[in-house]
């Protein structure tokens, strides 16, 4: 590369360590040198590392010894500019930067990266495209990465997320094949892909990150994305059913937690775990650790995943303690704006569909009902849009259980057949179990009248829509209560969502022969 050849300054050093991600090192051999280049090597080390405000006071000043010196002060200064959203002084440096550069420099194939990335966060996505175009022809493996890299982001913003993850694969292809691979481009890749692989029924490019990971030479540099692949494999094997190492994986994650934020999520992981397993003392257990650890931090300059730890705390508190499941709701309300626009986390549906399943949830034990269902509604359709299998038939059975509308038990089966030893799946086995033999005891006629009552109708509809008298239908309101041992419409429908163990039918079905 040729980035840095003046000075007293370690120019292939610091090359061969921000290449490996090495930051560490990066920064002895920064503190070591002096003059120009040393201020753009500390400049390159703050833009991996998001420090834009810092790159742009460290840049403003600085003389411009010569064309080349120019160039590449503006490549950084216009990254800087344009990742703090000052698009159009951003967009003005780079292409002056380009106009000045040699194609084929290493320099030159840095503005077109960040000229893309800036066109990407502006939703100009032709013009990213065509940022790319140039480095997917470069003779380095690494600027054709960043290219694939970036083309996954912009097919992420146009919903195609499995062609983001055919992206993501080149990419780590073209870093297979790199001599010297940038491992922190790596890491990203290897990160996205096991966010999606978690998501999504990709057992074959979930085997793959696995792998990579496993034989990546992890640096300090690199404890986030560690981290985060460490946690989202663990959530893979639990979603495969294997519990035992999901409770190892997130045991480690939580070892490599990089703040208090994510040991949070880390607390929940295993709370969650637990819960579904049945290990209720253990998930209290930890669900508190996590409660009193959120009520110390400050979340205000949080703006990345490790703010979903105010949804799943809602989610969880929803079921014991509904208040304070709408206090993080509305505090994670509060903070939705994010502070760093590369990131696409606050606008990205997927996040809307997160928080309305866990508003969804919260609603129905708050007894807004309505709200819950249309909050729930709304999570299935983004996450049927995005294919994320799993989280829609979790909206789909909770639907089921509110509505007791059997199109939801039979959406939410088929969602979750690719994992069928999920505790996703034998919760929902254990729903249409119950929703066939609570069925069974009820006449065909009351059945009809059943249905249209859970799904939100009237009297006087369900008496339009069956033909009946609406004495007819109130009488067999009526019976309807007496046979579920309630008093009010609402409760008639909780009681339906509500499991019943095959055994106790079956010693009714014994008395009612005797």
């Amino acid at each position: 590369m040729d980035y840095l050849n003046r000075s007293g300054f370690d120019a292939e050093e610091f090359e061969r360590a921000f290449t490996a991600a090495d930051f560490d090192r990066c920064r002895e051999l920064i503190d070591a040198g002096e003059g120009f280049d040393a201020v753009l090597a500390r400049a390159r080390l703050a833009l991996r590392e998001r420090r834009y405000v810092e790159i742009i006071g460290a840049l403003s000043e600085v003389p411009k010894r010569s064309t080349e010196a120019r160039a590449a002060r503006d490549v950084l200064l216009g990254a800087a500019l344009g990742f703090t959203k000052d698009y159009v002084a951003g967009n003005r440096l780079i292409d002056r930067a380009l106009e000045e550069l040699p194609a084929g420099s290493a320099w030159y194939y840095d503005a077109l990266h960040y000229k893309g990335l800036i066109a990407w966060m502006r939703q100009q996505y032709r013009e990213a495209e065509s940022a790319c175009v140039p480095q997917l022809a470069s003779p380095d493996p690494n600027n054709r990465a960043r290219a694939r890299n970036l083309l996954s982001w912009i097919a992420l913003r146009r919903g195609d997320v499995l062609r983001q993850v055919d992206e993501l694969e080149k990419a780590l292809d073209e870093l297979d094949a790199a001599e010297a691979p940038d491992q922190f481009l790596r890491a990203n890749a290897l990160f996205t892909l096991a966010v999606l692989c978690r998501e999504m029924p990709l057992r074959e490019t979930a085997e793959r990150v696995r792998n990579v990971a496993e034989a990546l030479p992890w640096t300090p540099g690199l404890r986030l994305e560690r981290f985060q692949i460490t946690r989202f494999l663990a959530a893979i094997d639990e979603l495969d059913g294997n519990e035992l190492a999901a409770f190892a994986g997130f045991r480690s994650a939580s070892r490599l937690a990089p703040s208090q934020h994510w040991s949070i999520l880390c607390l929940l992981d295993r709370a969650l775990l637990a819960k579904n397993t049945g290990e209720m003392a253990f998930a209290t257990e930890q669900l508190q650790e996590a409660h009193e650890i959120a009520q110390r931090v400050s979340w205000t300059e949080v703006s990345g995943e490790e703010r979903s730890a105010l949804l799943v705390l809602a989610e969880l508190f929803a079921h014991d303690d509904p208040a304070v499941a709408e206090q993080y709701l509305a505090r994670f309300r509060s903070i939705r704006g994010s502070d760093i626009p590369l990131l696409s986390y606050g606008t990205d549906p997927r996040v809307r569909g997160f928080e309305a399943y866990s508003q969804g949830v919260a609603w129905l034990r708050l007894g807004d009902i309505d709200e819950g269902k249309a909050a729930l509604t709304e999570a299935w359709s983004i996450f049927e849009d995005f294919n994320y299998a799993w989280r829609a038939a979790l909206c789909a059975l909770s639907l089921y259980q509110v509505t007791h509308d059997r199109r939801w038990i039979q959406r939410a089966a088929r969602k979750i057949a690719p994992w069928p030893n999920s505790w996703i799946a034998r919760r929902i086995a254990d729903a249409t179990n119950a929703s066939v033999l609570r069925l069974d005891r009820i006449p065909p006629a009351k059945r009809q009248v059943l249905e249209l009552l859970c799904a939100g109708r009237r009297n006087s509809e369900i008496a339009s829509a069956l033909g009946r008298s609406p004495n007819t239908v109130r009488n067999q309101l009526a019976q309807l209560f007496q046979t579920f041992n309630v008093k009010t419409r609402a409760e008639l429908v909780a009681a339906l969502a509500k499991p019943v163990p095959p055994v106790t039918l079956l010693d009714n079905k014994r008395r009612r022969r005797t």
